[in-house]
């Protein structure tokens, strides 16, 4: 069909009625956009858990209205759902598309401000791991504890290393050291967490969003039956990482 509304075949074509919601472009998604692990054809069915219908605007004014807080944002794909914290409208070229029936009532509104986004990072076999892309309290105010509870060795290693050195020279130093720490795991934290999952092999899948960690594991695991976390026992594959 062209631009015209005229089939070169059939000659003039009705445009979509009713309801309409948003869909992301084939191939027009934004780098914003593939951090949350979108992709192309995406639809928008919700918007913090209730049926969304309007255009990329009505979108706009909703992010406006939370003040730099994110949207919960329900997508269809693959004959289920994806829900991730946004915001900013600009994940790629929006088109509409009628919408969807969706989930309505106060029984199905999700609360954005008790979410957080986790990043999957996975392998062709199925093994994975994932973590909040917020970086946790205990980072910043224990460097070393947090990168061993992340299983982040040689980063943990070497900066135990630091403070004892510093702590020889004088104990001020070794405070100036931990302080200069986390700082910089603040900033750091992310790539750090990538760098060590890619050199295990892994490489990102995307991103959910849930209450807790514990919860993101058996979201991910409910999408990708078979899959496996690297870190967690066996037998409890919805237990949390270390």
């Amino acid at each position: 069909m062209s631009q015209t509304g005229l089939d070169a075949a059939t000659g003039p074509t009705e445009a979509p009625t009713g309801p309409m919601t948003l869909r992301l472009r084939e191939g027009s998604v934004s780098p914003e956009g593939r951090r949350l692990g979108l992709v192309g054809g995406e639809v928008l069915l919700a918007v913090n858990g209730l049926a969304f219908e309007g255009k990329e605007t009505a979108l706009a004014a909703r992010l406006a209205m939370r003040r730099g807080k994110p949207l919960a944002l329900t997508f269809g794909r693959e004959g289920g759902t994806l829900l991730v914290l946004a915001t900013t409208t600009a994940l790629g070229r929006w088109e509409a598309v009628p919408a969807v029936p969706g989930p309505e009532g106060e029984a199905a509104r999700i609360d954005p401000d008790g979410l957080r986004n986790f990043e999957v990072m996975r392998d062709a076999a199925g093994q994975y791991d994932l973590y909040g892309v917020t970086v946790p309290v205990l980072a910043m105010i224990a460097p070393p504890l947090w990168l061993f509870q992340m299983r982040v060795w040689s980063a943990g290693a070497t900066l135990l290393a630091a403070l004892a050195a510093a702590a020889i020279v004088t104990p001020w130093l070794s405070l100036a050291v931990w302080l200069s720490a986390s700082l910089w795991i603040r900033r750091a934290a992310l790539p750090l967490l990538r760098a060590d999952r890619m050199a295990r092999g892994l490489s990102f899948a995307g991103v959910v969003a849930a209450r807790n960690e514990a919860e993101a594991h058996a979201t991910h695991q409910a999408r990708s039956p078979g899959a496996r976390c690297i870190f967690c026992p066996a037998r409890e594959g919805v237990a949390q990482t270390a």
